[in-house]
């Protein structure tokens, strides 16, 4: 018999299991996920290190205002991963950041699309698709055109997926960057 490992067969199969031992030990049979937001906390870090929060954010558009001379960012944000933040039936172990569809470069003189995330060969911290969007890891590498060097720029992103997060990812981060 073939392993199946689909989520519509897998949970019905966990929650019977979690009722079962819960009857055998005379204990709560609910499984209890830890604390949880669905705010992704988006934000830029430029080539030089500078944190660009959104300057505007409605829905799934996040826009971010960039100095000349910026040839690169990172697109950071929470990440959890979906085994640990849906249930283990979920047969998913990446760290997921955001989902990112349209990447666009606005300058007071044009408008550039940005599609390397969506190539075959993607910058760091990008997962493989086939589809319209992608997802990060949570810190994702994003080269920007030349044309972001010579004048001040909005980045804008359009978002079609994030979370849920496990707020404990995020206090795990912090405590092994304080101890480095």
């Amino acid at each position: 018999m073939p392993l199946c490992i689909e989520r519509a067969f897998v949970e019905p199969l966990f929650h019977s299991l979690v009722a079962r031992a819960a009857a055998a030990s005379g204990q709560e049979g609910a499984v209890t996920l830890s604390e949880q937001t669905m705010d992704p906390d988006l934000h830029l870090v430029t080539q030089t290190g500078a944190v660009v929060r959104p300057v505007y954010h409605k829905a799934a558009q996040y826009r971010f205002m960039l100095p000349p001379g910026v040839t690169s960012v990172r697109i950071v944000s929470r990440a959890s991963r979906p085994t640990d933040t849906v249930g283990p039936f979920v047969d998913d172990r990446r760290m997921l950041g955001v989902a990112i569809a349209s990447v666009q470069l606005i300058t007071a003189d044009q408008t550039q699309s940005i599609t390397t995330h969506l190539q075959a060969d993607k910058p760091a911290g990008w997962y493989a698709t086939d589809t319209s969007h992608a997802w990060t890891d949570g810190n994702a590498s994003l080269p920007l055109p030349a044309l972001a060097k010579k004048a001040m720029s909005m980045l804008c992103l359009e978002v079609c997926a994030a979370g849920p997060y496990r707020l404990a990812d995020q206090a795990e981060e912090k405590t092994v960057a304080q101890s480095a």
